[in-house]
């Protein structure tokens, strides 16, 4: 009996942190298009980079008109205020300020005609 309340146990204990690590690390691959902005907020909580998208974007039960982008910092300038397609991980991001946010990590970016 007690080994059977401990095989349960152990059981629940790995289902919790496998639920635990799909949040954390299970980022989700987008595809967007829009156009380049750059930003700033109060203390610091930003990338720096947004993109205003072309149509909205749900995200648990949310309409995200802009995301904030975090790019390859060297080659995102040359793109400021153009329209481009975007691919990467999406992922939850913590602040003081902001409490919560979403952010599009690149893993690819080029720019669009219009």
């Amino acid at each position: 009996m007690r080994l059977w309340a401990m095989t349960i146990g152990l059981i629940c204990f790995l289902m919790v942190l496998h639920g635990y690590s799909q949040e954390k690390n299970g980022k989700g691959m987008i595809t967007a298009t829009g156009k380049v902005i750059k930003i700033v907020a109060i203390g610091g909580e930003t990338t720096g980079w947004a993109i205003d998208l072309d149509s909205s974007l749900q995200v648990k039960g949310k309409n995200l008109y802009r995301v904030e982008i975090d790019p390859d910092k060297k080659k995102i300038g040359g793109l400021e205020n153009k329209r481009v397609k975007i691919s990467g991980a999406l992922e939850k991001r913590q602040g003081i300020e902001r409490k919560e946010y979403w952010v599009i990590v690149v893993d690819k970016i080029q720019e669009i005609e219009n």
